[in-house]
């Protein structure tokens, strides 16, 4: 147990972040398509049962292997999944926000806490140490998004200029950093197997920036809101096009990286219907529901089966 606790991985709470998500997408889909009320209601305890377990380990973690921990936030490649940590904090909160108000506060005042320092300290890791172009992968978004998520509960908890704030800031870094991973992606060696699903994460950017300055501007629907969004799709379309690049046979905890970003176009889509109300968008959100679903589902079996395996909490080969 002592080894399994030394080696229990920050990138577990992307974990959170898939089941968060479609917690989130489930609400969005009883609100607008229709969808049964307890379904939102069961994930949202599976989401907090899970939200307490991971952050109590990796804190017991910490008191234990402050090393190990230290490791990990000066990692050229698990620095990033730092701000999986604030994120997480930041989902449950939207996940509560319809739910219980007064929690989803909490939540989201530790979670912009968090997330401002784990920001700062990333793009500061990333500045001040020297990194190869393999360390760059989709996976240095991850920080970024997190500034993204604040306003989604931010527009009725802070100042308007909060959210403003941290919008700004995601979408700046978002677009130096997706100029800066796709040079390293076609001009330099292939991402290794077990980055390949980091991919996915391409479409959380624009997907977290529609569904963000949706509750900025107070659902309305614009030029800036329509590129961000049709940037989402486009991106979701090139990966469903190029799925044969993905190796669905060993699996890696970077798998959970299929799952946010699918949860976030889903709900981005659920929120233009609510606007629109087409036909088009009803089912395209339905038929996104369902593979969000199934993807997770399909995780959370690879990831059960890996546990029983002792594959999960194992000292990594760098």
């Amino acid at each position: 147990m002592s080894d399994k606790l030394k080696f229990f991985p920050i990138q577990l709470f992307a974990v959170i972040m898939g089941i968060s998500g479609l917690t989130i997408a489930f609400a969005k889909a009883y609100h607008f398509l229709n969808a049964p009320y307890f379904i939102y209601e069961g994930l949202l305890v599976i989401d907090t049962i899970l939200f307490f377990l991971i952050f109590t380990f990796y804190i017991y973690k910490w008191l234990k292997y402050p090393d190990e921990v230290k490791k990990e936030f000066n990692h050229p490649i698990k620095s990033s999944f730092t701000a999986t940590i604030s994120i997480s904090f930041l989902l449950v909160s939207i996940a509560y926000y319809d739910y219980a108000p007064t929690i989803s506060i909490v939540f989201w005042y530790i979670g912009v806490a968090l997330q401002l320092y784990l920001a700062l300290y990333v793009i500061e890791f990333w500045i001040t140490k020297e990194f190869k172009e393999v360390h760059m992968n989709p996976a240095w978004f991850i920080p970024i998004v997190g500034n993204v998520l604040v306003p989604v509960v931010g527009v009725d908890a802070a100042p308007i200029f909060v959210s403003i704030f941290f919008f700004a800031m995601g979408m700046f870094f978002w677009l130096v950093l997706f100029t800066m991973v796709m040079y390293r992606i076609i001009f330099h060696h292939p991402l290794a197997k077990k980055l390949l699903p980091t991919l996915f994460i391409f479409i959380a950017p624009p997907a977290v920036g529609f569904i963000s300055y949706f509750r900025i501007t107070f659902g309305s629907i614009d030029m800036f809101s329509m590129i961000l969004y049709s940037l989402a799709l486009i991106t979701f379309i090139l990966l469903v096009f190029a799925i044969k690049i993905f190796d669905f046979k060993e699996f890696f905890i970077s798998w959970w990286a299929y799952t946010f970003p699918l949860a976030a176009i889903t709900i981005a889509t659920i929120l233009l219907y609510s606007a629109y109300h087409t036909e088009l968008l009803y089912w395209f959100g339905y038929v996104l529901l369902s593979i969000t679903t199934i993807v997770i589902l399909y995780v959370t079996q690879r990831t059960i089966k890996a546990m029983n395996e002792h594959k999960i909490c194992i000292e990594e080969k760098e």
